[in-house]
Formats: C-alpha cells, sequence, structure tokens
C-alpha cells in the first residue's frame, strides 16, 4: 500500500549533534556527548513511564550536571541549549525531502524537543517549505517511544497509522511507532545493526534519500 504521510524523527535522523562536541570539549568533557544523549533519552522514557513529564530542556539540563555534578553549572547548561539552536542537517537530508515534496506525500516532524526550535533549525537550512509541520511531544507531555505522539501525529495528519511511514535512525523510535500500527523505515548511519529486540522496520536505508526512494518504491 503507498503511503498517504511520513513522519519524521529529527535529532540525528535529519539533523546531526555533532557540532554539540565543542561545548562537551570546552567543558572539559570530550568524548561525552553520546553519553550525554544517551542519558537524556533514558531519562525522558523514564519519566513518561512513571507517569511524569518534563520537557527535553529540562531533562537534557539534568543529564549534563549528572556527567560532573560538582563542576556543571546553570550557565553551562544554558550553552549547551544555545547551541541546539545551530545543529546542521545531514547532506543527505535535502534532496530526501525534496523528494517527498515532489511525489506529493505529506510531511511532518515529530521531536522530543520544542516544536518552534525545530521550525527554527528548518528555517535555517532552507527546509520548511519541505514540510507541512512540526510537532513535538510537548503537545502530549509524553515522550516517545510511548503510543501517545506518534497517534498524536497520525491525527494531525489525518493519517491512519497503517498508511502512515515513521522515519528514524533509532530502532526504539520505530518501536514506538510500529506499537501502534504506523509502517517504520531505518536510518542506519546512527545505530548500523538494527536491534533485533525491536522486530524488525519495513524499510532500511543507508541514508535519508535511499529510505525515501524506498518508500516512494512501493
Amino acid at each position: 500500500m503507498t503511503p498517504s504521510a511520513v513522519v519524521l524523527d529529527v535529532n540525528e535522523t535529519l539533523f546531526s549533534l555533532s557540532s554539540l562536541e565543542s561545548v562537551f570539549d570546552d567543558l572539559g568533557l570530550t568524548g561525552k556527548m553520546p553519553l550525554w544523549f544517551a542519558r537524556t533519552l533514558r531519562n525522558g522514557f523514564a519519566l513518561t513511564t512513571s507517569g511524569t513529564y518534563r520537557s527535553f530542556p529540562d531533562v537534557a539540563r539534568g543529564a549534563l550536571r549528572s556527567l560532573d555534578p560538582d563542576r556543571i553549572c546553570d550557565e553551562d547548561a544554558d550553552a549547551l541549549m544555545q547551541a541546539f539552536a545551530h545543529l546542521r542537517p545531514h547532506a543527505d537530508v535535502e534532496a530526501g525531502l525534496q523528494r517527498l515534496h515532489e511525489a506529493g506525500l505529506r510531511c511532518v516532524t515529530l521531536s522530543v524537543g520544542n516544536a518552534t526550535n525545530v521550525e527554527k533549525l528548518f528555517e535555517r537550512a532552507g527546509l520548511n517549505e519541505f514540510v507541512q509541520q512540526h510537532l513535538s511531544c510537548e503537545a502530549v507531555s509524553r515522550w516517545k517511544p510511548d503510543p501517545q505522539p506518534y497517534l498524536y501525529a497520525c491525527a494531525q495528519l489525518g493519517s491512519p497509522p497503517k498508511e502512515t511511514f515513521m522515519v528514524a535512525a533509532h530502532a526504539w523510535d520505530l518501536a514506538g511507532a510500529k506499537g501502534v500500527g504506523m509502517r517504520t523505515a531505518w536510518l542506519s548511519r546512527l545505530e548500523r545493526v538494527f536491534d533485533v529486540n525491536f522486530g524488525q522496520p519495513d524499510l532500511v536505508g543507508n541514508d535519508f534519500v535511499d529510505v525515501v526512494d524506498n518508500i516512494l518504491s512501493l
């Protein structure tokens, strides 16, 4: 069945976090960016599971402090949050978004971060014309992979889950989407090997253009 819409994850799927490395270097935490991001996701998941919601900045700040509690201060966390405004898209993103747009597929982003901030990222990169809307887990006060963000995205699109693709570079994200009946497409550039504990995605691609081409070939 040809999909009617596509939902896109943002962090690492479309926009690289590599530019944040310089902030960690400045803080004397060289090489700790991946650990920080993993802790941020873990803590967001745990809060959601326990019935508590905290925004991405709040959770990210706490995860940063945990890396060196005696030294990291509020100003350090401010610097990290400000750096998020300067994330750059992966080199393949513009071409992939353009192909989706030309094919007439409705396309939205779905991030644990703030939707307005994501929109500004797309504006800075000149990519907003390819995306119908930017959505955030903030709207439902639940972090992915809880079912509610995915159902919210499908509702905003007016597209049934079975006709909607979730595209992400994270196996856990696709597991959440599959759980509500969405179809899933995985970019292998981040994790390299799809964790079999999450089943299997419907489609796999080495980069974003590859994934888009696979979706459009259905």
